[in-house]
């Protein structure tokens, strides 16, 4: 069962996204995600250097709007997910960049597993 972040963090998302998972054969990841998976993110900024990431993890809601609690079900390929920026210092930074249409990425190292918009 996963514990939501709003619950751990004690305050509610930073933003909330679109998103796409990339399948294997789109480049994606060979075994499919589950909620609480903690991927890094990039988005695209003329102020970020290439191949820099952050550390905002997405949670992953159902087709209703509702959080998706069971860990052990793999999430949808596309829906919406709030996201979550972890270290507090940098809450102000994002939100000043971060805006609607603002594109990103759900990233495993270097790779690029899913698409945000």
């Amino acid at each position: 069962m996963h514990q939501s972040y709003e619950e751990s963090f004690g305050r509610k998302p930073d933003f909330r996204v679109t998103y796409n998972i990339f399948s294997q054969e789109e480049g994606g990841r060979y075994y499919w995600p589950l909620q609480g998976i903690r991927w890094d993110f990039f988005y695209e900024h003329p102020d970020h250097n290439k191949g820099a990431l952050f550390i905002i993890h997405p949670e992953f809601e159902d087709s209703n709007g509702k959080l998706i609690t069971d860990s052990e079900l793999p999430i949808p390929k596309y829906g919406m997910a709030r996201m979550w920026i972890l270290n507090n210092k940098f809450i102000d930074y994002h939100r000043g960049k971060i805006k609607i249409g603002t594109h990103g990425y759900f990233m495993e190292g270097n790779k690029k597993v899913g698409n945000v918009m």
